[in-house]
């Protein structure tokens, strides 16, 4: 719970929202459902109502689920290439990256 929710004053008033994921963020809308479910159940019963929404905000903030998914393909491709089932590709020659013109 925010310190804001138990002190109030023109600090915490100015600095509250800095911490958020309401603006351009993918998971602006999983945290506006998840304080909509707060505030419909206040913070004890909020607490055990709302975790399925806790729950995915977490994970759509930390993306923990996302990284350990891309580390095992990693190690996967990895396993692959040291027993021999698959081999690396060749890279790009070194001249071939030509970056753009740039006016003068």
């Amino acid at each position: 719970m925010p310190l804001s929710a138990y002190l109030r004053n023109p600090l915490t008033d100015l600095t509250g929202v800095m911490l958020t994921n309401q603006f351009m963020s993918p998971c602006s809308r999983l945290e506006e459902k998840t304080v909509n479910c707060f505030e419909a159940y206040g913070e004890q019963e909020g607490k055990r109502r709302c975790q399925d929404l806790i729950g995915d905000l977490y994970e759509c903030v930390t993306r923990t689920k996302e990284r350990a998914r891309a580390l095992e393909m990693i190690f996967e491709r990895e396993r692959q290439v040291k027993s021999g089932q698959i081999q690396y590709t060749d890279g790009p020659k070194q001249d071939a990256y030509q970056p753009p013109l740039s006016p003068l």
